[in-house]
C-alpha cells in the first residue's frame, strides 16, 4: 500500500517524461506497452525521489536517544516525518527517575523556536532500534512498482496513453507504442503475401509472427518491430480484420468471416423500446434479473465460478450465446469489433471456433454443438473461463437423447403462432417454462419477418400469444416466462418492455405469481 502523501497520487505527466520514454523506444528499437512505458516513468520518478532524499539529508544525522551530538550538528527525526534541524545548545538534566541525562536544544528549519530532546540516554527506547528508525537515505519502500501501477487512485498508465495519442511521432497498435519514423517499411507486396497466407489457412486467425514466418520476414530488424510494422500496415487495409482478445493480435481475412459475424442475424436484432422500469413491481424485477436477457439494463458482479444461461429461441435458432450481465465477465474483451475464441465441449473435449461480437451482445458458432447434443430451447448451459482468455469451456446437463412431449409452435393460416404438444428428441435438462419447439422453421421465420415489416405493436402480439397459450392450461393463464419465450420466437424483446406493456394495457389481467390472462 502506498503512503498517503506518495507522489503518484498527484502525478501529472511532463514533457521530460515524454522525452524519456521516447528515448527509451529509440534505444530499445522495440515497441512497448503503455504499462511498460509507465513502469519506466515510475522507476525514473522513484530514482529522482531517492536522489533528492540523499541530497536533502546528505549532512544530517538520524536522531536516536542513545547517541551523542555536538552543537552545530544537523539532525533529522523519523518520528516527526523526517523534519530537520540544528543542535543549538546542550545541557545536563534529570530524568523522571532522577538519573542524569543530557538534553539537546534543536532549532528546526521550518518551525520557530527550539525543542529539546534527550541524548546519550542509557536506557532502552524504540527509537534506538535501527530496524524501525532509519536514516531517510536508507529507508526502503514498503511498496513495489506493481503497487503504484495497480493502485486505483493513480492514473499514470492512462496519462501515458493520452499524452502519446497526441504525439504525431508515435504510433499505437494493439496496445503497444513505437516511433513512426523507425517502423519497418511494409509495401503492397507484403500485404498481398499476408492475404495469401491467411487464405491458405482458411482465412485465419493467425498471429503476425505466424504470417511473418511464412512470408519470409521483413528484413533483419527485431521480430517485435517487424510484427508491429506489419500490424500497422494490415490495420490500414480493409482486407484484414483484427480478431484477437485484448493483449493478443490475431488476423483474419474479412471476406472469409462468417456472414453472421459481420451482420447481426435478423432474429437477434432488437429495436429498443422506451419503457419506465420504475413501474415494475419487485417480483417482476426479480424475474427480469433471473432471466438476465442481454438487452436488460442489469449488472452482475464478476463470478467466482461458472455462470449459467438458459437458451431462448433466437440463440438456439442461429447457434449463438448471449453476452448478458454475467457472461460478459466470461468472454474476453478487446477494442476490436470481433474476437475469435475457442469453445471447448467438456463432455467430449471437441473444440469449436466461435466469434464474440460485443457490440451486439452475442457469441456465434455454437450451432454444431447444439445439434450434436440435441439441445432444446430452454436448455441450461454452463460456462467457465480458463487460463487462456480466448478458450472458454461449456457444458450442459446432458443425457442420452430421448423422446419427450414439448410445446410446439407453428404458423397458422391466419398468420398467428399456434401451439400444440408434440414429441421431440431432447438431450439435456431444460427450463420447463422456456422450452418450445418449432414445426416449420422456414414458415415461422417468415412470420417473424412479416410481423417486423408490418410493425405489429407489442400489445397486439402479446394479446395473440396469451390467447393461444392460455388454451394449453386449464386455468386459462400464462406464466410470464412462457410468454417471454414465445414472444421471442416472433420478435426480439427483453422482459422489461413486455412487463410494462402487460401492466399498462387494459387487455391483460395480472392474477399473481407472474401469471397473466386476457381481460374478456
Amino acid at each position: 500500500m502506498l503512503p498517503a502523501h506518495h507522489w503518484a497520487y498527484e502525478f501529472v505527466i511532463s514533457a521530460d517524461d515524454i522525452e524519456a520514454i521516447t528515448n527509451l523506444l529509440l534505444e530499445k528499437e522495440t515497441p512497448l506497452t503503455a504499462i511498460e512505458l509507465a513502469t519506466a516513468i515510475i522507476k525514473r520518478r522513484e530514482n529522482a525521489v531517492r536522489r533528492r532524499l540523499k541530497q536533502q539529508y546528505a549532512d544530517t544525522k538520524l536522531y536516536r536517544p542513545a547517541d551523542s551530538y555536538q552543537i552545530g550538528d544537523r539532525l533529522t527525526f523519523a518520528a516527526l516525518d523526517y523534519a530537520t534541524g540544528q543542535v543549538v545548545s546542550l545541557r545536563s538534566g534529570t530524568s523522571a527517575d532522577f538519573s542524569a541525562i543530557q538534553v539537546a536544544a534543536v532549532q528546526f528549519d521550518e518551525a520557530p523556536g527550539t525543542r529539546e530532546f534527550v541524548v546519550e540516554f542509557p536506557g532502552e527506547h524504540p527509537l534506538n532500534n535501527a530496524q524501525f528508525n532509519s536514516h531517510p537515505s536508507q529507508v526502503k519502500a514498503d511498496y513495489t512498482l506493481e503497487d503504484i501501477l495497480r493502485d486505483p487512485q493513480t492514473t499514470i498508465v492512462e496519462q501515458v496513453n493520452d499524452s502519446l495519442e497526441r504525439n504525431p511521432d508515435l504510433v499505437r497498435i494493439s496496445g503497444t507504442w513505437f516511433v513512426r519514423e523507425l517502423m519497418v517499411d511494409v509495401d503492397i507486396g507484403h500485404l498481398h503475401l499476408a492475404e495469401a497466407v491467411l487464405d491458405m489457412h482458411g482465412g485465419g486467425p493467425l498471429s503476425p509472427q505466424q504470417i511473418l514466418a511464412e512470408v519470409g520476414g521483413l528484413g533483419d530488424m527485431p521480430l517485435p518491430l517487424q510484427a508491429f510494422s506489419l500490424n500497422y500496415a494490415m490495420n490500414q487495409d480493409e482486407r484484414f480484420d483484427e480478431v484477437g482478445p485484448a493483449g493478443q493480435v490475431l488476423w483474419h481475412l474479412k471476406s472469409l468471416l462468417p456472414r453472421m459475424v459481420l451482420q447481426v442475424p435478423a432474429i437477434l436484432q432488437y429495436s429498443p423500446l422506451d419503457y419506465d422500469r420504475r413501474l415494475l413491481p419487485r417480483e417482476m424485477l426479480q424475474l427480469e434479473y433471473d432471466l438476465d436477457d442481454e438487452h436488460s439494463p442489469l449488472t452482475s458482479p464478476v463470478p467466482e465460478d461458472e455462470v449459467s444461461i438458459t437458451l431462448i429461441y433466437p440463440h438456439r435458432r442461429v447457434g449463438t450465446l448471449p453476452i448478458n450481465s454475467e457472461t460478459q465477465h466470461i468472454f474476453p474483451d478487446a477494442k476490436t469489433p470481433r474476437i475469435a475464441i475457442t469453445v471447448i465441449d467438456l463432455l467430449d473435449k471437441e473444440e469449436y471456433r466461435c466469434w464474440v461480437v460485443h457490440e451486439h451482445k452475442y457469441v456465434f458458432g455454437l450451432a454444431p454443438l447444439y445439434q450434436k447434443h440435441h439441445l432444446p430451447v430452454g436448455a441450461y448451459a454452463y460456462l467457465n473461463r480458463t487460463d487462456d482468455p480466448a478458450r472458454i469451456e461449456i457444458e450442459f446437463d446432458s443425457y442420452r437423447p430421448r423422446t419427450e412431449w414439448i410445446p410446439l409452435a407453428d404458423r397458422s393460416e391466419d398468420d398467428r403462432l399456434r401451439f400444440r404438444t408434440a414429441q421431440r428428441a431432447v438431450g439435456a435438462d431444460y427450463d420447463e417454462m422456456i422450452i418450445v419447439g418449432v414445426g416449420n422453421l422456414a414458415e415461422v421465420d417468415k412470420l417473424g419477418k412479416d410481423i417486423q415489416t408490418r410493425q405489429v405493436p407489442l400489445v397486439s402480439l402479446l394479446r395473440s400469444l396469451i390467447h393461444e397459450l392460455s388454451r394449453q392450461t386449464p386455468q386459462g393463464t400464462v406464466h410470464t416466462k412462457v410468454l417471454y419465450s414465445a414472444l421471442n420466437i416472433l420478435r426480439r424483446c427483453p422482459p422489461g418492455p413486455m412487463f410494462t406493456t402487460l401492466l399498462s394495457s387494459p387487455d391483460f389481467d395480472y392474477v399473481g405469481g407472474n401469471y397473466w390472462k386476457l381481460n374478456h
